[in-house]
């Protein structure tokens, strides 16, 4: 009788962990570029100057943690045609983006590689923010997007 009783208390135990379940938060997939990816429409504020303008960016999927972020924009007479790989994670519930690249400038007509850094949030709800650092040469600009999917 001990034994029966001892097997159906085991059997009960396991059947007890066996339906023990995870919550979301544990069953997190790293598919983070997933939940960015989308057209994100907005301002963006040039630092150096008081300039506002309507801008848009593009977050593409490229894998689970990686995004191309891309920008074609005319900020006063300059066009601004900027596509940046960027790496993407997650902390305290906003995704990260940080990202750098190279474009062409035409400067007159020469044409002038200039680098540029990208660095940002994106919050659950869709909400962005994004510094791109422009290293043009004795002239560095800074620019802030804010906007939202």
């Amino acid at each position: 009788m001990k034994s029966k009783l001892f097997s159906a208390m085991l059997c009960l135990s396991v059947l007890c962990i066996g339906f023990t379940a995870c919550s979301d938060d544990e069953k997190e997939d790293g598919n983070y570029a997933k939940a960015i990816a989308g057209t994100y429409k907005g301002s963006l504020l040039m630092e150096s100057a008081p300039i506002v303008s309507d801008a848009q960016i593009d977050v593409i999927r490229d894998d689970d943690r990686n995004v191309t972020l891309k920008m074609n924009e005319t900020v006063l007479t300059m066009s601004v045609d900027i596509e940046c790989k960027s790496e993407v994670s997650l902390s305290n519930g906003q995704y990260l983006l940080s990202g750098s690249t190279t474009f062409n400038m035409s400067m007159g007509e020469a044409t002038v590689p200039v680098p540029v850094k990208v660095n940002g949030t994106i919050d659950s709800a869709g909400k962005a923010n994004i510094r791109i650092s422009v290293e043009v040469p004795n002239l560095p600009v800074e620019v802030i997007f804010d906007g939202q999917k």
